[in-house]
């Protein structure tokens, strides 16, 4: 079953940030240094958290891509944030796919996202997005087979 969901437009976004060569693994840990700088910066954030996956759409490598971690902002800053930034990502047309299950597995996901891409005719204008709407709280009980990440690929028609 391919997990897509649907073509829509998302808006542009204001959002404090972090780039770095990151694992799989890895993310969580720089979304817990981006919430930290955030406090530091007294910044007022909003969820969900997202990532972009920087260069071509294509099955993550698991243990390196250039990545940058993001909370998108309530208001702009003004001032400066030290070992952070403010990213500007435009609006755009957007195919949505869903991933379920534990991030590890999202591979797997975005191999479904490059078939769609290819039998539907449409190519990716863009970077992928990862919008983190559902991640498992350390203390309610709940698993990584409960996380819920959507992927956002900007599109164009490729016919």
């Amino acid at each position: 079953m391919t997990p897509f969901q649907e073509i829509k437009i998302v808006p542009p976004v204001k959002a404090i940030g972090m780039r770095g060569d990151l694992s799989l693994w890895g993310i969580d840990t720089a979304f817990g240094h981006l919430y930290d700088k955030a406090l530091e910066g007294r910044l007022m954030f909003r969820e969900p958290a997202i990532g972009v996956r920087h260069g071509e759409v294509r099955i993550p490598d698991p243990f390196r891509s250039e990545y940058h971690v993001l909370f998108p902002l309530n208001e702009n800053p003004g001032v400066e944030i030290p070992g952070a930034e403010i990213v500007d990502l435009p609006g755009a047309e957007v195919a949505s796919f869903v991933h379920r299950g534990p991030y590890e597995w999202i591979q797997c996901t975005y191999e479904m996202v490059l078939d769609w891409l290819r039998e539907n005719r449409y190519e990716a204008v863009g970077e992928a997005r990862e919008v983190f709407f559902v991640a498992p709280e350390p203390h309610s009980g709940g698993s990584q087979d409960d996380m819920l990440t959507e992927i956002q690929v900007p599109i164009r028609s490729a016919a």
